[in-house]
């Protein structure tokens, strides 16, 4: 299926049993993608233990990668097409596992060209792991 513009794009990532990513050319772009996103319906999520609420129930996140990479929100994207996600929660300094319902969730997370880059030279191969990418 060939998509011919972001709408597509979002419409497709409901419900996969994989993360999304979108990859943004520079910082005005990605705010422009944020905002498709929020008028979408989509919620901005801050670290893993938010995303872990949303997965539980169907719901439409994204998460925005920056330069660095957590180890928890890695995890979370090699994880999640598993069918069970644990991360090590360090509010409650306890393990936290969750197992997504994928129908009618979907998970986006985005990234500037500059970031992804810096991300794959820390050893972050993002790439391997996501399902649908969107690169305009």
């Amino acid at each position: 299926m060939k998509l011919n513009n972001f709408d597509d794009f979002l419409k497709c990532t409901l419900s996969q049993k994989e993360v999304s990513l979108v990859i943004a050319k520079d910082g005005s772009e990605l705010k422009k993608f944020i905002e498709i996103l929020e008028i979408g319906g989509f919620r901005q999520t801050i670290d893993s233990v938010e995303l872990f609420k949303y997965v539980e129930t169907p719901s439409k996140v994204f998460f925005i990668i920056g330069d660095k990479l957590d180890k928890d929100i890695y995890d979370f994207i090699t994880q999640y097409p598993t069918g069970q996600i644990e991360i090590f929660d360090n509010q409650i300094l306890k393990s936290k596992v969750v197992t997504p319902v994928y129908d009618g969730v979907s998970v986006i997370f985005l990234i500037t060209k500059p970031s992804l880059k810096h991300v794959q030279e820390a050893g972050f191969q993002i790439l391997n792991q996501v399902g649908l990418a969107y690169q305009s």
